[in-house]
């Protein structure tokens, strides 16, 4: 089920049909103005999940338009959909809002059948989008072990180059080289506990047409 924002100023009506949407089972929250859907979003550490906002096209101060640009800069048609409301004279004002990012549109007063409808099938392309997104994860943590391998393995062999001799020919240089070398698999095995903890990955060109991870 969606978790769906619905954005007008007609409150008894986005009352009502917030009241029939979850009936069906979908969880609603209304605000009833465009800056008021602006710091919605602003609070939201992550979005939840199957997020949908429904908003008026014709509102005070800030109309669907302007909140529909402001969105966009943030947030792609594929992370956030977004469905106008529009009244059926409007068809240049829903075609501009489709041509900036919009992903549908209801006409009012919108029919709950037909909304529920138009809602279903923008939750499949998000389960489209976050599956695409979870195998592209799954494709970094790939180039993730073939980087930590390469990034570790350079350092380990210069250290037991170095140790791997005579205790009384090693010398301070090389005791020196082994050092560093042991100091640097241990920042690459921070970096790692570092992208664990925050899911924060960068990935370079290593050789051509291979990407590989960047460990700064």
């Amino acid at each position: 089920m969606a978790h769906i924002l619905i954005v007008d100023d007609d409150q008894i009506n986005s009352k009502v049909f917030a009241k029939r949407l979850m009936k069906k089972g979908h969880s609603v929250d209304l605000v009833t103005g465009g800056q008021l859907c602006l710091d919605y979003l602003e609070r939201q550490e992550s979005l939840p999940e199957n997020f949908i906002i429904i908003l008026d096209l014709v509102m005070p101060n800030m109309d669907g338009v302007e909140v529909l640009e402001n969105i966009r800069k943030e947030y792609s048609t594929m992370e956030l959909p977004i469905i106008m409301l529009s009244g059926e004279e409007q068809t240049d004002k829903v075609v501009e809002c489709l041509s900036k990012g919009a992903s549908d549109y209801l006409t009012k007063p919108a029919n709950i059948d037909v909304a529920l409808a138009r809602i279903q099938t923008q939750e499949k392309l998000l389960d489209l989008y976050q599956g695409s997104v979870k195998k592209k994860q799954l494709e970094t943590i790939n180039s993730m072990v073939a980087t930590f391998n390469h990034e570790i393995n350079n350092p380990l062999t210069i250290a037991l180059g170095s140790l791997k001799r005579d205790f009384s020919k090693i010398d301070e240089k090389r005791v020196k080289i082994a050092v560093d070398a042991l100091l640097r698999i241990a920042d690459i095995v921070k970096k790692i506990e570092n992208v664990t903890k925050n899911g924060e990955v960068e990935e370079d060109i290593y050789v051509s047409n291979t990407k590989m991870i960047k460990i700064r």
